[in-house]
Formats: structure tokens, C-alpha cells, sequence
């Protein structure tokens, strides 16, 4: 504390230093002073913008609500673009004239009250807010000045200008999102919203009302319940991706071990007898898991709808058990608070989604600057290139005016190169000899586009041509096969049949035959024949013998 107070000399910056990095004495060299425009590395400078404040206190220390605001900054912090545990893509966490200090004029004509991630968490944990209210603000005023920053330089079509403006934003709409997520408790019961700026940016700053709450909350309904599934294969392991993960998500939230007594009425189908008189449509745990891993649902809003609907219908049919001990009051009362707690991981969910996609989005259109800003280089590169062939070419031009036939071997020699690259190729393809750089590169890159296209065709060809060569040597052998199946059918009947002939019974045996049956006929029908009448014989248990002793 004693240090602090006292003034700094040039060389403070020094001192500060990482815990990976060498000290001067350790590798004996005399330290150097920094200049006052030198950049700072980000761990230092956030070392300094806390040495600011030494009297931070711990969580345990902490108010209630200083615990919850410092539990959203800590939230806040690990969005992937400013997490410090990665290398961040974006730098909020330290005044831009530690980072940049070239931009220092610049940024303080612009913003008048600088603000930076690192000292809104010191000043809180301070003790210098009175109020959830000022920590966000503050939070809400880094990323509101960057966008006022960045505004100018977005216009003219910096690229660098234009992430920082379209991340600002988007990291405003989800400080704003999980600020009223996250600090419920201590929101003001008023229907206040705060409307967006008139250009439609989002609010640079918002009151803790349940108004803004539930503005919020709509706000990314919109956004999540009409998105579409990105769905996987089927056969690929459910689930495969992200948004698989997130539905997921919602069936997992419902069966912790705590809550398995109240869920056990929704699990299964185990419907009552007139449960369908008053319920159109069923809908239990079991049945959404499956439609889910089938692939059924098309947008997060479908899943959403059933999961809702599992306890609506229970507090439907069971609302005039309200109240009773029985069956129906207990799993009208379990419907209630399940259904409080699907709400909860809702919200959790609605707040991942709508950040990811809002970072996709941001992501995506600096990927397609970046690619159109290496196609203007190529071109300008080819340009540059070619006008300098050109340049070259007439230059060479002149020296050799004075001898005709050294032009003339270079004229024959360059042509001859031409067509032996046209014959190489494995299609007739147009040369162009404009020079003018666009055509060049046009005509580079129809010639690649063309040369694939051609490759493709012959592999599908090679392709096509195997395949029918399999199928046809496969349905020759199978004709062949079949044939012979006939072949061998046709003289397997005609053995058998020649066999039957041969052996027939002559005439006399069947006369014979005959007399045999008609006398045993005349003698079963003789009048006052007894008949032979069959009884199944009882058996008799074998009786054990026992033998009587007798003692004297």
C-alpha cells in the first residue's frame, strides 16, 4: 500500500512482469527503461489496472449482491471471444492506452469516460459501488464506448474497426441478457423496458426491471424457437452436434437423482383409463428422447413445445385434485414444480444458443472480409506483376530495334512455349493475350476451374465404368447359374418319372391285392361280429412290504 502511493518511475512498467518471464538480475542484465509508447503486454497490464486497487476483497467477504454481480462477471468472462484462460480474440479487458497507445488521442477525443473490464471488477470488489445498478453500467459502458470508437473506422471500411464494432455489439445484447438472467433477485417489480438506439443498435445501458427481463427473454425466444436443428447422420452417436447437445441438455435437466420421485409420473406412457377424453394429445419424457434421437424434429421450438406440454397436460387433468393427498394433487403438485424447473434450464438455454449463434453470425462475416480482402491482394499482386512483364517487355523492345533477328528467335522461342503448355493440357482450352491483369487472373482461373471440372468427369467415368462392369459380370453369372438350375430340374424329373414306370405292380399282383381286401371287407362286416374293445390298463401301486418285529 505504502508503494503504490508513492509516484512511479519510467521504469514501473518493467518491474511488473509475468510469472513465466526472467527477471533482470537472473539473467544478469541491467534493465532497460520502457518508453511511454510501447505496448504492454495484456497479463501486465492487467497486473497494473489491479495494483490500483489493492484493497480487493474475497468472495466470501462480499455483500449478497456484490456476490451475485461478481458470480455474472465471472459468468460474463467466459464467453470465448474475452476469456483470458484462451488467448482472447478481443481486447476489453485494459484501457486501450495500455494495448494501443497509438490510439490514445484518438480514443479520448471520442470516449469520455473510458471504462475497461479489469477495473469494473477491482472497483467492485472494493467497495466502490453502491449498487448491482452502477456495476452494470459500467460493464454495459466498455462495450457502448467501443462501438462508438469503432464507428467511424466501420464506415470507411476498416477491417479491423468493423469486428470490434460487430462484436460490441453482439457482446452488449449477451451482457444484457445474462445481466437480467442472473441478478433476479435484486431486479426493481417495474414494467419499465428500455427501448434500442434509433440507428437499432442495442440499449448502451438498462434498468434491473422484470420488464427488461422479460423484453430479454422474448428477444431470444425469437431467436432460438425458430432456428432449425443441425442434425447428424443417422448411425452417428447422439449427440454429434452442438444444437443436439443443447436438446439434450433439456431431457438431462429433468431426471437429476433429486427430483426422480416427482418426474416418475412423467417418465412413461402410464395413462389413466379417460385420460384421452380430456387430453388430445399425450405427451411423456420417453416418447420426446425417442422422436429426438430419430431425428424427428426439425426446429428447437418443437422440442420446447413437448417438454412444456408433458406438464401442462398433468396440470390440466389433475386440476380438481389440487390440493389432496391422493395420486392426482401429488403429481399435479410434482407438474408444477417440474415445470418451474424446465423453465430454468430454458433459459439456460435460450441464453447458449442465442450467444452462439449470434457469434457464428459475427464470425461468418469476418471470414468472408478476410477472404475478399486475400482476393484484392492476389489481384493486386497479379497486377502489379503483370504490369511489370510488360514494363520489362517494352524495355526489351527498344534495346532490340537495332537487331531484327535476335527478335525474331525470341518471338519463335516464346511460342513455341505456348503450345507446348497447350499440349500438356488434356483439353483445348482459349489463351488469352490481353494484358490486362483482370483477364489474366480470369483466364488462370477458368483454366483451373475447367482442368477440375475435367478430372472429375474422368474419375465418376472410371467410376461408372467399374460399377457397370461389376453388375454385368454379376447378372451373367446369375443367368448361367439359373440355367443350369433348369437343366438340372428338367433330367432330375424325367429319372424320377422313368423310375415310377419301372416299378408298377403287374396285373395279377393287383388282382390278388383285391381278393385280399374284399375277404378281410366280408369278414369285418359279418352280422354279430364282436367287437375288440381296448381299455387302458390301470396300474397298480406296488405296495411295500413291511416286516413286524417283536422283542422278548
Amino acid at each position: 500500500t505504502e508503494l503504490s502511493k508513492q509516484p512511479k518511475p519510467a521504469t514501473t512498467r518493467i518491474s511488473i512482469t509475468a510469472s513465466k518471464a526472467k527477471s533482470p538480475v537472473a539473467t544478469g542484465k541491467k534493465p532497460k527503461e520502457a518508453e511511454s509508447n510501447a505496448p504492454v503486454p495484456l497479463h501486465v497490464a492487467i497486473a497494473e489496472v489491479k495494483a490500483r486497487y489493492p484493497l480487493r476483497r474475497q468472495l466470501k467477504f462480499l455483500e449478497p449482491w456484490e456476490a451475485a454481480c461478481a458470480k455474472f462477471f465471472k459468468e460474463l468472462m467466459k464467453h470465448p471471444w474475452i476469456s483470458v484462460a484462451r488467448r482472447p480474440k478481443f481486447i476489453y479487458h485494459v484501457p486501450v492506452s495500455k494495448v494501443f497507445p497509438e490510439l490514445k488521442q484518438a480514443y479520448l477525443s471520442k470516449v469520455k469516460n473510458p471504462m475497461d473490464l479489469t477495473t469494473a471488477e477491482a472497483k467492485l470488489h472494493c467497495g466502490r459501488y453502491n449498487g448491482a445498478q452502477n456495476f452494470v453500467n459500467d460493464v454495459a459502458l466498455v462495450f457502448a464506448n467501443a462501438i462508438a470508437f469503432n464507428k467511424d473506422g466501420r464506415d470507411i471500411g476498416d477491417h479491423i474497426s468493423i469486428a470490434y464494432y460487430d462484436a460490441s455489439i453482439h457482446l452488449l445484447k449477451y451482457t444484457r441478457w445474462l445481466s437480467l438472467e442472473h441478478l433476479q433477485k435484486y431486479l426493481a417489480k417495474d414494467d419499465h423496458v428500455d427501448e434500442p438506439m434509433p440507428d437499432g443498435l442495442p440499449p448502451s445501458s438498462w434498468k434491473l426491471t422484470t420488464g427488461n427481463r422479460k423484453k430479454s427473454r422474448e428477444e431470444m425466444s425469437s431467436i432460438v424457437m425458430n432456428e432449425e436443428i443441425e442434425k447428424s447422420m443417422e448411425g452417428d452417436r447422439f449427440p454429434a452436434t452442438w444444437m443436439e447437445s443443447e436438446t439434450e441438455k433439456l431431457l438431462k435437466a429433468l431426471r437429476h437423482q433429486s427430483d426422480s420421485k416427482k418426474m416418475g409420473f412423467f417418465i412413461e406412457p402410464n395413462y389413466p383409463p379417460d385420460y384421452t377424453a380430456f387430453i388430445s394429445k399425450p405427451m411423456d419424457w420417453q416418447r420426446v428422447q425417442k422422436t429426438l434421437k430419430k431425428r424427428n424434429y426439425v426446429k428447437f421450438g418443437e422440442v420446447i413445445d413437448d417438454l412444456r406440454l408433458i406438464f401442462s397436460n398433468a396440470l390440466k387433468y389433475n386440476a380438481k385434485h389440487k390440493g389432496t393427498g391422493n395420486i392426482s394433487g401429488l403429481a399435479y403438485d410434482a407438474a408444477v414444480y417440474m415445470s418451474a424447473k424446465l423453465e430454468m434450464a430454458i433459459d439456460k438455454v435460450f441464453l447458449s444458443v442465442s450467444d452462439r449463434l449470434g457469434r457464428e453470425k459475427v464470425d461468418r462475416a469476418m471470414e468472408e472480409r478476410e477472404a475478399e480482402a486475400a482476393e484484392r491482394a492476389e489481384e493486386e499482386r497479379i497486377r502489379q506483376a503483370v504490369a511489370k512483364g510488360e514494363l520489362s517487355a517494352r524495355d526489351g523492345a527498344q534495346q532490340s530495334n537495332s537487331k531484327a533477328e535476335t527478335v525474331e528467335t525470341e518471338t519463335v522461342r516464346i511460342v513455341h512455349r505456348r503450345q507446348t503448355a497447350r499440349r500438356d493440357m488434356d483439353m483445348e482450352l482459349p489463351f488469352f493475350d490481353e494484358g490486362d491483369a483482370s483477364h489474366a487472373q480470369s483466364h488462370v482461373e477458368a483454366m483451373r476451374q475447367q482442368r477440375a471440372t475435367f478430372e472429375w468427369q474422368q474419375r465418376d467415368r472410371k467410376t461408372l465404368r467399374k460399377l457397370s462392369l461389376s453388375t454385368g459380370a454379376l447378372l451373367f453369372s446369375r443367368h448361367i447359374q439359373s440355367g443350369q438350375a433348369k437343366k438340372w430340374l428338367e433330367s432330375t424329373g424325367k429319372a424320377i418319372n422313368s423310375k415310377v414306370d419301372t416299378q408298377v405292380e403287374p396285373k395279377e399282383n393287383k388282382d390278388v391285392a383285391s381278393k385280399l381286401g374284399s375277404l378281410v371287407a366280408n369278414e369285418l362286416g359279418k352280422a354279430g361280429r364282436t367287437q375288440i374293445k381296448l381299455r387302458p390298463k390301470k396300474m397298480l401301486k406296488k405296495r411295500k412290504h413291511t416286516t413286524s418285529f417283536s422283542f422278548e
